[in-house]
């Protein structure tokens, strides 16, 4: 049987290739993927594989339908489908092995593609374990179309007729899981909707983890396809009259019918490959340590309406996953408990004592905007206290969330970190009220002034925090910060030494000779210069003079790089350094400072006062020996005394970068990782740091960039024309090629 099947499949594969439309058809499909996909990487500066796996399913809507379109439709337009099937060989080995063939020619086109990872490896280095499962996912994807594309070609004779069914089949595939098709369904169908969406699966193979319900939701999809495939051909070889036509229509309805129930049933199977780096979608060592430490039960109680909208379907999914775990992971010492306020009045009733309200969602119904209140909140509870995420909208930080949830309910005492105010620093009230949200998650905050009756930090301070400041330290102050870190205390500065002002589009040099003093008696220093970054730094939207907003690099925002593997910067990168500063270090004992974040190896800095205008010349105004990676972040360890953490810019944890920049998450984890090593409690950095987002893309020449580029949308479509020029070439050769009497070529 596998012999016969491999025999179909490679005529199938080899027919492809014999002939001028399969080429025309591998070039257009690589060109288009080539060309959008570099457009998208380049201008994010990313090196992943997303801009071309989210074009890739719209291109397989139309390039799998005219591979197939042929396969059976043109066997049974030219007779020959009935008498291959009268050799011996069963309609199911027919069948697969037309299958394989087509899978094995998609195969060669996606192995094109292979070019794109290859060359980042120059700008980057690569997530392969994410690459490697956004290729598994591309293959289900694809097997999952050819079922469709065979189908539609054996409905037909006609070529044309097979591609529109195929993509017409395809298509609803795709539209019944997309949003402007279940939200204008009622919720229970809306949610078989949403699971029965391939568009949906296929995006969750493709962030990095091979699930088993995903996988089981396209081999179900490719059964079902395949067997009304079988169908399709063994009906025209039985009578419609005869008991066996019957049993055949019993039989492959039966099939569609039990991989439809896979598809819908597996939802609930859990099972899971997590290729991501540092296994971002599983639960951490820590969390689960600190679940079997409890020394009593803790509840986690999930409030979620039956009726959820289907934006939140994937969310849930994702939630139950992570509870599922922790659940597991507990053991005897987590209650995990789902309820549903919207059946039940006295559970309604304590999710609003407790905070958790439902939220209001825009609806279509019956052609119609309407308002939907649904719940879908979390409380942690244990012993009498709770804490509650009142509207679970994502589940980026989840893990991170819930831990420190727990950890503060089940630790008595919680370090205590302060805020230095008084010399128009960012406080609490005022810039910092993000970080200030997310610090007493873990930690007792408060803000600390030196007024003229201080005259030692208080020993309940354990960490203390000078974010900024428009207005110089006085002496002494600069004596009662000195002894705190002397005696054993922990200080984390965030300064820059230049203010700019943009307005004027200028920086100056700030200077802060007491602040200055108390880093450079221990060898650090902050340098009254700015930083800049040619590789990794964010954009910044200009007015043109047609009116429009331009969109463009901006060197001085500097999106600061990792330096070591301390544990404060350990899966931490793209931090946020606008205007900032590079460090001065010369510490005698190199063991006692770390670097911790610095720009690449095409940043710098410049001297003060300067224009810091975003469309000056950034050529003419960086000399090419000035260009050196610049230290912007050091920690460092007192002999017998205390911690410090220095940064050269304060903006990395203001209210505005973290709502605008699009590292500002990484900057917010950052300074709770320094916290946390400040505070010597290092149990959640772990957690915490789990970062989902993908390498950046910096090239160290440009030839290296272009021959990346061009290489591929130019190098892999030539070679494959080549390859089928000198194919094609070599057939028509022999078939001109004149045979004598007994079959030997001449």
């Amino acid at each position: 049987m596998i012999g016969r099947i491999a025999t179909i499949a490679r005529r199938e594969f080899s027919s492809y290739f014999d002939q001028a439309t399969a080429y025309i058809l591998l070039v257009i499909f690589l060109g288009i993927s080539f060309y959008f996909y570099f457009q998208e990487a380049y201008l994010l500066g990313e090196a992943s594989l997303r801009p071309m796996l989210s074009l890739l399913p719209w291109l397989l809507l139309f390039f799998i339908p005219a591979v197939c379109m042929r396969t059976l439709a043109e066997e049974r337009n030219a007779g020959t489908l009935e008498l291959v099937l009268s050799q011996p060989i069963q309609v199911v080995e027919f069948l697969l092995g037309k299958f394989l063939g087509v899978l094995l020619f998609l195969l060669v086109a996606m192995a094109g593609t292979l070019g794109i990872p290859l060359g980042l490896t120059f700008g980057a280095d690569l997530q392969w374990g994410v690459i490697f499962s956004q290729y598994v996912g591309s293959v289900f994807l694809i097997a999952a179309l050819i079922s469709v594309g065979l189908w539609a070609s054996s409905m037909t004779r006609n070529q044309v007729t097979a591609f529109i069914i195929g993509v017409t089949i395809s298509f609803a595939l795709y539209l019944i899981g997309l949003p402007t098709v279940t939200l204008s369904l009622p919720g229970p169908i809306a949610t078989m909707a949403t699971r029965l969406g391939i568009l949906g699966h296929f995006s969750n193979v493709a962030r990095g983890v091979i699930d088993l319900r995903d996988v089981l939701y396209f081999v179900a999809v490719t059964a079902a396809f395949l067997s009304l495939t079988y169908f399709s051909i063994m009906r025209e070889r039985l009578s419609r009259e005869r008991p066996a036509y019957g049993r055949l229509r019993l039989g492959a309805l039966g099939l569609v019918g039990i991989a439809i129930f896979t598809a819908l049933a597996g939802a609930q199977l859990r099972g899971r490959l997590d290729l991501t780096p540092g296994n971002v979608y599983t639960l951490s060592r820590p969390t689960a340590d600190l679940l079997r430490g409890l020394d009593d039960l803790i509840t986690l109680k999930l409030f979620r309406s039956s009726d959820l909208p289907p934006e939140l379907t994937p969310v849930s999914r994702d939630v139950d996953d992570l509870l599922a775990d922790l659940d597991a992971a507990g053991g005897a010492n987590v209650n995990l408990i789902r309820v549903d306020p919207d059946e039940d009045p006295e559970v309604e009733r304590e999710a609003g004592l407790l905070g958790v309200n439902p939220a209001r969602f825009q609806v279509y119904d019956d052609d119609a905007v309407s308002i939907q209140e649904s719940y879908f909140g979390l409380a942690v509870q244990y012993a009498g206290e709770s804490e509650v995420i009142p509207l679970l909208r994502g589940t980026t930080d989840l893990e991170y969330r819930l831990a420190s949830m727990i950890r503060g309910l089940t630790t008595p005492e919680r370090a205590n970190v302060a805020v230095l105010g008084g010399h128009g620093e960012l406080s609490l009230g005022s810039g910092l009220q993000f970080a200030n949200g997310r610090l007493r998650l873990e930690y007792d905050v408060s803000e600390f002034r030196i007024d003229s009756m201080t005259t030692a930090v208080p020993d309940s301070i354990d960490v203390l925090v000078i974010a900024g400041g428009r207005t110089p330290l006085e002496p002494v102050e600069g004596e009662i910060l000195s002894r705190y870190v002397d005696e054993g205390g922990s200080l984390f500065v965030l300064k820059s030494g230049v203010a700019a002002d943009m307005q004027s589009r200028y920086a100056g040099p700030v200077f802060d000779p007491v602040l200055d003093s108390l880093l450079q008696v221990r060898g650090l220093g902050i340098v009254p210069s700015v930083v800049y970054d040619l590789g990794f730094n964010e954009q910044v939207q200009v007015p043109s003079s047609l009116g429009l907003a331009m969109i463009m690099p901006y060197p001085f925002w500097a999106l600061a790089q990792p330096a070591s593997g301390h544990v404060i910067v350990d899966g931490v990168g793209n931090v946020p350094f606008r205007y900032g500063s590079p460090l001065q270090i010369e510490v005698e004992d190199s063991t006692r400072v770390t670097p911790l974040l610095a720009t690449s190896d095409i940043g710098g800095r410049l001297a003060t006062p300067l224009s810091i205008d975003p469309e000056q010349d950034w050529e003419a105004l960086i000399a090419p020996e000035e260009v050196r990676v610049e230290t912007v972040a050091a920690a460092y360890t007192q002999p017998d005394g205390g911690r410090l953490v220095i940064a050269g810019s304060e903006s990395l944890i203001d209210d505005e970068t973290l709502q605008r920049s699009a590292g500002g998450l990484a900057g917010m984890v950052f300074f709770q990782n320094a916290i946390d090593w400040l505070a010597q409690d290092e149990a959640l950095i772990s957690i915490r740091s789990k970062d989902r987002s993908p390498p950046q893309l910096l090239f160290p020449s440009e030839w290296l960039r272009d021959l990346t580029r061009y290489g591929n949308l130019a190098g892999v479509p030539l070679l494959f024309v080549l390859i089928g020029g000198l194919r094609l070439a070599r057939r028509r050769g022999l078939q001109h090629r004149s045979f004598p009497e007994g079959g030997a070529l001449v």
